[in-house]
Formats: structure tokens, sequence, C-alpha cells
């Protein structure tokens, strides 16, 4: 379980700072080997479903979560999955890998306390980028809109890790928001030459986290610099503005952030469609919450 250890803040500020701020935060949450090992397994031409499925049956927590997730709206499957290896067999082993990945991120900072992050808040902002992310690329016809979600699920990763260790200087940011109307992204800027975005793709990078998944998180609020994976960068970027205007949850940041209007016509949507995608997510992000995150 996670807990606040702050961090002097002089000694955060700068690349060098960011770096010693993923050290330090390392030392506290880590991925567990059980995503190492499932890595590992994904990418050996012999492995088979019942392999993956006993490896996951190893940690029943996780299989339970995967199980509700499965048999949420997020999938939509005519019948009910009641195994793991008919679970692991029907969503595919790229989806459980982010599976994985997102349910360990989840029990990571499960220990931050109430008074500086209501985490239920936090998730379903959460949740929400990431389903209309996953909205947007079927709208725009891109090929593995699926793979979209995690990176949004995970975009604002970069807020817990400051929880954790700049709790002070956290605290005192969204005062200062909150005194002079300005986003929490320019703040954070201003005080230690980079966000928690940036914080959040450096920590996934050093858990090896795929770069499909960690260079959006990192690019989420700058979406020109979105690289290889730009599509998702845009998406997950479009879907955090809306989110965020709408109200849906709060991450730290619930003031309304400009959408790059370029990262919309990458995609090809067109401004009056977003509200009728965001609508269309509302049932599955509700959902979600209820099976996936057990609230």
């Amino acid at each position: 379980m996670a807990s606040v250890n702050p961090l002097n803040i002089a000694s955060a500020q700068g690349l060098n700072g960011l770096e010693e701020l993923i050290l330090e935060v390392d030392k506290l949450v880590s991925l567990p080997d059980i995503y190492y090992r499932l890595e590992e397994a994904i990418v050996d031409p012999s492995v088979t479903t019942e392999h993956i499925a006993e490896l996951l049956q190893c940690d029943p927590d996780l299989c339970a979560r995967m199980l509700r997730m499965a048999n949420s709206a997020f999938y939509s499957f005519p019948t009910r999955i009641e195994t793991i290896d008919r679970a692991v067999g029907v969503i595919g082993l790229r989806q459980v890998r982010e599976l994985v990945l997102a349910t360990s991120v989840l029990k990571a900072f499960e220990g931050i306390p109430t008074e500086l992050a209501n985490m239920s808040i936090f998730w379903e902002h959460s949740v929400a980028v990431g389903i209309m992310a996953r909205a947007l690329a079927r709208k725009a016809g891109l090929a593995n809109a699926e793979s979209f979600y995690i990176p949004g699920l995970l975009h604002d990763i970069g807020r817990l890790v400051m929880y954790l260790r700049l709790p002070g200087m956290t605290r005192d940011l969204l005062l200062e928001r909150e005194a002079r109307g300005r986003t929490m992204f320019s703040l954070e800027h201003e005080m230690l030459q980079y966000s928690h975005a940036e914080i959040g793709g450096r920590l996934l990078e050093h858990w090896q986290v795929p770069q499909s998944i960690w260079e959006p998180v990192a690019t989420h609020h700058t979406p020109a610099y979105g690289g290889e994976f730009s599509a998702v960068t845009c998406a997950v970027h479009i879907a955090d503005c809306w989110v965020n205007t709408n109200r849906a949850g709060s991450t730290g940041s619930c003031f309304l952030l400009d959408m790059d209007m370029e990262a919309l016509a990458q995609l090809g949507i067109a401004t009056d469609e977003l509200h009728q995608i965001g609508i269309d997510c509302a049932d599955t992000i509700q959902d979600v919450m209820r099976q996936f995150l057990n609230h």
C-alpha cells in the first residue's frame, strides 16, 4: 500500500529532479511480478491460453477484477464469462495485459489519504477519459480502438505521484489555481519545469510499460508532440478536455482545458459531434465504475 512520503521541492525541480522523483516513488509503489511474468509469457510464441490463465490465477483479487470487467458493458459480450481461461480467450492477450496493468496501478496507489485526493472521483474521471478516448477512436475509424482505453485511464497517474511525494506543493498549487484561475498543468510547469503528464509518462516508461501507453500519457496536454502514437495522444487529449469541461469526476484539474483543435482535426471529428459521443459513453462509464472498480 502506498504511503505519503514528502520530497523537498527544490530537489524535484528540472529534469534531474524528475528522475529523482521517479526513483523515489518507485521505492513506494511498483508493478507486481505477475505483470512482468505475463509480459514474458505473451511474447513467447509457444505460450497457451491455459498457461496464461494459470499464471493469472496466482492472484485471486486480480482474477476477480478481470472477471467483473469482462462481464461489464465495456465489452458487451452476449454471454456471461465465468472463468479466467475463457476471459483470456475472449478478451485477447493484449487486453488481458492491459487489464493487469490497470488493476496493478489501482492497487499500487490505493493507500493515498483521502485528505489529499478523493480516489473514487479521481478514478471516475480517469475511467471516463479512457472510455471516451476509445469511443473517439471508433468514431474516427481507427484500428485497435480498444487500445486507446488504458492510456486514457492512466493519463493522470502523475498526479498520484505528486500526491505521494509532493503533497504540500500540490495543496499549494490547488489553492493558487483557485486564486489565479490557472490550470494545474501550467502551474506545475511554472514550479517544476515539468508537469504531471511528464511524471506519469516517465514512471510508466521506468516500469517498462509499452511506449504505446507511456507516450500518450506523457504528451496528453501537448498533442502536437505525440510522436509515434499521436492518434492515441489526440484522443486522450480531446477526451480529457471534454470530461473536464463536463465535470465527469476530477483528478485535480476541474478548470476548462483549452482543446487543441489540430488534435480534433487529426481524428477527423467535428466539434459538434463531441457532446453526443460523450453522452453515449455515460452508461458504460458508470458500469465500469461499478464492476471493475467495485464501486
